[in-house]
């Protein structure tokens, strides 16, 4: 019983874990889509971010 609630555990916390990450990742990607495109920000400030 208590190996198996363990294995149950663990698969919940890793599939949280990953989607987590996954959507940090995903957030960071857009924000940085949005930054990029926004039109009152400088174009050498924007220039600085992506080298």
């Amino acid at each position: 019983m208590n190996l198996s609630m363990l294995i149950v555990g663990f698969v919940i916390f890793s599939l949280y874990i990953i989607g987590l990450i996954y959507m940090i990742n995903f957030s960071h990607k857009e924000q940085e889509q949005d930054l990029l495109n926004d039109p009152e920000i400088p174009k050498n400030f924007k220039d600085k971010l992506t080298k």
